[in-house]
């Protein structure tokens, strides 16, 4: 009798089980529903991609290096991430941020990417970012081209760099918290 009883009680945990399975979603809130539904086809990238060549081209730069973007999924308030889409070129400065994760997705072109170590050869003594050309030291050295996906925690330093004539473009969605 007592194995009928405990066959009975696992029949139905296992019945209980099956039906949360079935209904996983429930209770998911759909209102206020997000209007942000986008679909970068390869048209979209191409004309993105061309915008920004001609950027670097009229002189669009970020500490005088080779570094222009556009906000493809600006930032907004009510959403932890967001995504940009950056064409380099050459020499771009190590960067590092508290609280925001980066994830690359190369979508043409190829570099090397360092990610981790110390930042060196930073001269603190007022000069302005375009002025200075740190590297980093102690990283680790990933060689990128399209197709290949990179994940960046926050408080970890890292650079793209690409060869002098060569460029490289991405998507970096920022997951801040």
């Amino acid at each position: 009798m007592r194995f009928l009883y405990s066959f009975t009680a696992l029949a139905c945990l296992t019945g209980a089980a099956s039906l949360f399975a079935q209904n996983q979603f429930a209770g998911i809130p759909v209102e206020p529903r997000p209007s942000e539904y986008i679909h970068w086809d390869a048209e979209a990238f191409a004309e993105l991609q061309s915008g920004l060549e001609q950027d670097l081209r009229d002189g669009s730069r970020i500490w005088g290096t080779l570094f222009t973007y556009t906000d493809a999924l600006p930032q907004a308030d009510y959403r932890s991430h967001n995504v940009q889409i950056i064409h380099r070129s050459g020499y771009t400065q190590p960067e590092i941020h508290a609280n925001k994760w980066d994830i690359y997705v190369i979508l043409d072109g190829s570099g090397t990417a360092y990610i981790g170590g110390e930042r060196v050869n930073w001269i603190d003594d007022g000069r302005p970012p375009e002025e200075q050309r740190p590297q980093l030291e102690g990283a680790q050295e990933f060689q990128v081209t399209e197709g290949d996906m990179l994940h960046v925690p926050a408080r970890v330093w890292h650079q793209m760099l690409t060869e002098t004539g060569e460029s490289i473009t991405y998507a970096l969605i920022n997951v801040i918290r």
